[in-house]
C-alpha cells in the first residue's frame, strides 16, 4: 500500500491527486468549498486534467470533473479546456462521434473566445483524416485553413497538421496531397524540437511509423 501524501503536501497538491478514493473526494471537495470562487473552475479542470493521465481505470471520474466546470462554469477560461479534455476521454473510450461532438463545441467557444486556445481543431481533422471519415472532410480542411496557418513551433503538430491534410486531399483526389505529406514527413524527419533548453519536446518519434508509410506513398504519387 502506498503512503499516503500528508501536511503541507497534500495541501499544495489537493487538486492534483493521482488517485480518487471516497476519502480524497470528500477532502476535494471540502476544500474547493472554501477556495475562492474564481479559482474554482480551474482546481477542478486541473484535477480532472491529473486523473486523465493517472490511468484509464480514472477516465469516468475525470470526464464527471470536466462535466462539473462544463455545467458550472461556462463563463471561465477553463470552459472550452474542459470540453476539448471531454473529447480526449470520449475518443480514448472509443466514443468516436461523441468525441467529435464536444471537439466541435470546443471549436465553437474558441471562435466566440479567441483568447482561449486549444488543439480541439487539430484532434478533429486528426481523428477525420486517420479514420477516414468522408463525411467529415470538408469541415476538416476548412478547420485547418481557419486555425492552421500560423507557424507552428514543434514538429509533432506540423506532422499533424500537414498529415491530416495530405491524408484528406489525397482521398478526394486532389493534386496538392503529395506536398502536404511531403512537409509531415519532413516534420517527422526531425531530431530536435529547436527549443534551446527543451530539444527533446514535441518530436513525432517512432510511433507514427505506419501513417509515415501512407504519408510516403501519397508524397511519391507527383
Amino acid at each position: 500500500m502506498s503512503a499516503r501524501v500528508t501536511g503541507s503536501s497534500m495541501a499544495a497538491d489537493w487538486f492534483r491527486r493521482q488517485c480518487w478514493s471516497e476519502e480524497d473526494q470528500t477532502d476535494f471537495w471540502q476544500r474547493l468549498a472554501k477556495a475562492r470562487d474564481h479559482n474554482r473552475a480551474q482546481y477542478v479542470f486541473i484535477q480532472g486534467l491529473t486523473l486523465m493521465g493517472a490511468g484509464p481505470q480514472y477516465r469516468i471520474d475525470a470526464i464527471s470533473l470536466f462535466d462539473h466546470v462544463i455545467d458550472r462554469y461556462s463563463d471561465s477560461l477553463n470552459f472550452v479546456q474542459a470540453l476539448s479534455a471531454k473529447a480526449d476521454c470520449l475518443l480514448d473510450s472509443g466514443d468516436i462521434d461523441a468525441a467529435l461532438t464536444y471537439y466541435d463545441l470546443a471549436i465553437q467557444q474558441m471562435r466566440l473566445e479567441p483568447r482561449v486556445q486549444t488543439w480541439a481543431w487539430l484532434d478533429f481533422a486528426w481523428l477525420v483524416a486517420t479514420k477516414g471519415l468522408s463525411n467529415r472532410y470538408e469541415t476538416a480542411l476548412g478547420l485547418l485553413d481557419e486555425f492552421g496557418n500560423e507557424q507552428q513551433l514543434f514538429p509533432i503538430v506540423v506532422f499533424r497538421l500537414y498529415g491530416s491534410r495530405a491524408l484528406i486531399q489525397s482521398a478526394i483526389g486532389l493534386t496538392d496531397a503529395a506536398a502536404a505529406a511531403q512537409t509531415a514527413l519532413n516534420a517527422a524527419d526531425k531530431e530536435i524540437s529547436g527549443l534551446r533548453h527543451h530539444p527533446k519536446i514535441g518530436l513525432v518519434g517512432e510511433r507514427y511509423s505506419d501513417l509515415c508509410t501512407r504519408l510516403t506513398t501519397i508524397a511519391q504519387a507527383r
